[in-house]
């Protein structure tokens, strides 16, 4: 099951919002990018898609208060989603929520909605898979949690994206769990899995006697919950997504090609910068059927989105919250160039200081162009000129630049002698 559009209306701090996850008229988008300041509404977005295509027994689980969900001041909030199966067909979905309703009059009234997607999760499970991330993704090395047995699936492949709290499956009892399942074949899942996690860390092996995870790094080998905490935040979410698909499909051999819409929020979270760059491809080759929509704050990660995958919410001059797609590539920008575009907001890839520094030169050179500067704001004058002679930063052209500048010239001096 892929997504095709959703509609949002007085939901949160939303006023309205339209996005089609359409790339073509017969295809998708595989990925969604969503950026904005904290506050606008991106985790906002990931709930609504969770909600209208959980089912009725996950949003009795996960709903909470009704009206929380409701724009201040409004009384009734909505959420329609086109959805589309393996088949190529379409079916529109709904989740309306008034204001003062209880649990069971919403699921009344959005019944036939909730109905569609409680037969597809029934009757077609192999066309309905859904699973979502919130920003804190906890590793949990302990046993299998009780109330694991007491939530529908829909519900716990969803829940810790509205509750940050929710520990992800235990990864070293799950594996060894897999690893008795399917024997050879679940220690080569895993492996396949959590290869080339991030640089210089790899799957190892595992101890079952101790009950542990262990990966070849270049420090040795070592267990999960001493690797780093962006390493451990990788290998949860990602183990818990393992886990998800093989109690979903019992006797799937290669559950990193199922097709499913993965949700996750800050999907670069703890990511030094270098494999910030790398994520986008990693995901896209280990869960290659998965359409996703995720959240960040990283111009990094939204340098490597392909034109229509890039958008931002923003709120306009009236505090309207809008969503602005990017117009072209970001992978054909470099970063500050991206910094500096609409979707991002920056006024200047200057450090904070060199701006309100050079705001407070021209404050005081405009004075002067009208009134005599007193003795204290001639001072001060002087003192920003030098302060921004030392901290401005130098735009010089990198030689490498400078060289292929040079060829370039040379190479349209030729062209404008043979015509």
């Amino acid at each position: 099951m892929f997504l095709k559009k959703l509609s949002l209306t007085n939901f949160k701090s939303i006023a309205h919002i339209e996005i089609s996850f359409e790339k073509s008229t017969t295809e998708n988008r595989k990925w969604t990018l969503l950026l904005g300041e904290n506050g606008t509404g991106k985790s906002h977005v990931l709930k609504a898609i969770a909600l209208v295509t959980c089912g009725s027994n996950a949003l009795g689980e996960l709903l909470g208060h009704a009206d929380s969900w409701i724009r201040n001041n409004e009384n009734t909030c909505t959420i329609t989603a086109t959805l589309q199966n393996k088949r190529a067909t379409a079916q529109q979905v709904s989740l309306v929520i008034n204001r003062g309703e209880n649990l069971s009059s919403i699921i009344l009234n959005n019944k036939k909605s909730l109905s569609i997607i409680d037969e597809t999760a029934i009757s077609k499970t192999s066309d309905y898979f859904v699973t979502a991330y919130g920003a804190g993704r906890c590793l949990f090395n302990g046993l299998f949690s009780n109330s694991e047995k007491n939530s529908s699936s829909h519900t716990l492949n969803i829940r810790n994206l509205f509750d940050n709290a929710a520990a992800l499956n235990p990864l070293p009892a799950w594996i060894i769990e897999l690893d008795y399942r399917l024997g050879s074949t679940g220690f080569d899942v895993v492996k396949d899995a959590l290869a080339d996690l991030l640089p210089g860390i790899s799957f190892h092996s595992i101890n079952k006697e101790k009950k542990q995870v262990l990966f070849q790094t270049v420090d040795g080998i070592i267990p999960l919950d001493q690797l780093s905490g962006a390493h451990q935040n990788m290998a949860s979410w990602i183990g818990d997504l393992l886990f998800r698909i093989t109690e979903t499909y019992k006797n799937y051999k290669n559950p990193l090609t199922v097709t499913g819409l993965l949700l996750i929020d800050e999907i670069d979270l703890h990511l030094h910068p270098k494999w910030q760059r790398k994520l986008y491809d990693f995901i896209s080759t280990k869960l290659p059927n998965f359409q996703v929509v995720a959240t960040t704050h990283s111009p990094l990660t939204a340098q490597q989105a392909d034109t229509g995958e890039l958008y931002a919410l923003k709120r306009n001059s009236e505090q309207i919250i809008e969503l602005i797609p990017f117009i072209g590539s970001p992978k054909s920008l470099l970063v500050n160039q991206l910094l500096m575009a609409p979707v991002f907001g920056l006024d200047t890839d200057e450090s904070y200081e060199v701006q309100e520094t050079k705001k407070e030169y021209k404050a005081l050179k405009a004075k002067a162009k009208t009134v005599s500067l007193n003795k204290a704001e001639q001072d001060k004058m002087g003192m920003v000129k030098k302060k921004l002679q030392i901290q401005l930063p130098k735009r010089a052209i990198l030689s490498s630049s400078e060289k292929e500048l040079d060829l370039l010239q040379r190479i349209e001096a030729q062209l404008n002698i043979k015509k």
